[in-house]
């Protein structure tokens, strides 16, 4: 009986324990569109996206530049460590998404993850993206 009950909370705790991974290895391997800032769609002529890959490396198109580098993972709370970025002139429409991007992952942002939703919560701006596939 005693064993049984170590087993049980041996295995409830690595539940829980595991729980915490589950943003993580439900991040990794993606590939993410922007669809929305602050709720707002962002203009279709406008690419924007987001791929996270082993180790949380991360890059992407934040607007009209190239963006990458790593990030952490926390407790829900995604950061991007001072990204890299390509240098090209943008729009002001494009420029805008850009600010917004690059801003939110380098400030850090709460992540919400409806599977095929990403959304990241940061103190100005909130970013949706739409799961495009697997990578």
């Amino acid at each position: 009986m005693k064993l049984a009950l170590v087993v049980s909370s041996a295995l409830l705790l690595s539940a829980c324990s595991s729980g915490l991974n589950v943003v993580d290895s439900d991040l990794k391997h993606h590939h993410w569109n922007l669809v929305a800032i602050d709720g707002a769609p962002i203009d279709t002529d406008i690419k924007s996206d987001l791929e996270i890959a082993e180790h949380f490396s991360i890059n992407g198109l934040a607007g009209c530049n190239r963006f990458f580098g790593s990030a952490s993972l926390e407790k829900n709370h995604i950061k991007a460590e001072p990204l890299a970025s390509t240098k090209m002139a943008c729009s002001p429409a494009e420029q805008a998404v850009e600010t917004a991007v690059l801003q939110t992952l380098g400030s850090g942002a709460k992540v919400d993850n409806q599977g095929q939703t990403l959304t990241l919560i940061g103190d100005q701006h909130t970013l949706t993206y739409d799961l495009a596939d697997w990578m």
